[in-house]
């Protein structure tokens, strides 16, 4: 538990030069286990303790999900609409500074099932390749039309960066770190894990660290290290019984592929870019085309 008393978001104090904050005991988290697609996927996340301003509400999970029922995601966050979601679970946890000098920052977890609008059959998310290429596609749908310059093709965020697998996961997996290049730093964790062969468990880790400026500028100010190891600490923590037919999926792949693995590294992507309406194929960014 965090020292409430030295660690508080009660703010009587200005901001230090810098700041290490304090957030969550991980080691007090609790386990979740949830059900999806006849999948068994488990994780640890702390207790619920979001920001001192608005009113944040987590999402606890529930005792079962309809895929079936998912939402295609809005056009102001994804133009192609080629993705669907279900939400399964929100938290949002404080980091604070010492001796009352306040909120330093927060990071939330959401984790959603991710499917196509438009099923294809073709498609076998537990193939390496396949949920590589869906990974990079999601994210280009959700941030690769993201400019802030027009005419010089700036970017809001670059991605994917620290691209690796999740190590302690026997089936393929991918992770990786989008960057917001604009109005402060924002790191996000971004999970995919295949859960069938159609759908695919996603999480999304966020920090918002209180401070402004470039990013080296924010993280001088506010220690990124709490958020991370929260981060790190969550993701560690993920772990995914197949369904019996996912399974045998995964078999078979290995079987015929044996060589079949996700990439071991992949260069930020060249943005901006559009999502075709199939959500997997990548195209040259034009802005009239989902206007």
């Amino acid at each position: 538990m965090r020292n409430f008393i030295k660690y508080s978001k009660l703010k009587l104090r200005d901001s230090p030069e810098s700041c290490s904050p304090v957030g969550p005991d991980f080691t007090s988290a609790s386990n979740h286990t949830v059900t999806l697609a006849g999948t068994q996927l488990g994780f640890k996340a702390p207790r619920h303790d979001p920001p001192p301003y608005g009113k944040i509400r987590q999402r606890r999970i529930s005792n079962s999900y309809s895929l079936s029922d998912a939402r295609v995601h809005g056009y102001n966050f994804q133009p192609s609409q080629s993705w669907k979601t279900t939400e399964v679970f929100f938290r949002d946890w404080s980091f604070c500074g010492p001796w009352f000098t306040g909120f330093m920052g927060d990071t939330s977890c959401c984790l959603q099932v991710i499917q196509l609008s438009e099923p294809d059959a073709e498609i076998n998310f537990l193939h390496p390749q396949a949920l590589e290429i869906a990974s990079l596609a999601y994210i280009t749908a959700n941030y690769g039309y993201r400019v802030y310059d027009e005419d010089n093709g700036d970017m809001h965020y670059i991605a994917p960066v620290n691209w690796s697998t999740v190590s302690q996961l026997e089936v393929p997996s991918v992770q990786f770190d989008s960057e917001r290049l604009m109005r402060g730093a924002a790191p996000e964790r971004h999970v995919f894990i295949p859960i069938s062969r159609s759908h695919i468990a996603y999480f999304s880790l966020r920090t918002l660290q209180s401070a402004s400026g470039t990013r080296d500028e924010v993280d001088r100010q506010v220690d990124p290290t709490p958020f991370k190891e929260l981060v790190d600490n969550i993701v560690g923590s993920i772990r995914v019984t197949l369904s019996p037919e996912a399974q045998a999926d995964w078999d078979e792949i290995r079987k015929s592929n044996p060589d079949a693995k996700v990439s071991e590294t992949c260069a930020p992507l060249k943005w901006p870019a559009d999502v075709d309406k199939d959500g997997l194929t990548i195209l040259e960014y034009d802005p009239k085309r989902y206007a």
